[in-house]
């Protein structure tokens, strides 16, 4: 078989696979949520919080970042004051 051939047999066995019924997965709805009416959607706007100017996230994150250090450093400075 030619690769051209071998794909479309593929494509066409995914497609046939994906059309399949998966009962495990549709008998697990409750019969109330079977028949529940979609959510409502909301605008991508309203569904996320908005972000943090970048100027103000990178001095957020330096700001973590050397606290990080400091409290790195004391910690081998203790290690390396410590009697063992």
């Amino acid at each position: 078989m030619q690769v051209w051939t071998r794909f479309a047999l593929l494509l066409a066995m995914t497609a046939a696979a994906a059309c399949t019924r998966v009962p495990e997965l549709e008998d697990r709805l409750t019969p109330d949520l079977r028949g529940a009416d979609y959510p409502k959607l909301l605008p991508l706007d309203d569904a996320l919080e908005p972000l943090d100017p970048p100027q103000q996230a990178g001095e957020q994150l330096q700001d973590e970042l050397d606290a990080r250090s400091a409290r790195l450093k004391r910690r081998a400075e203790a290690v390396k004051n410590a009697d063992f």
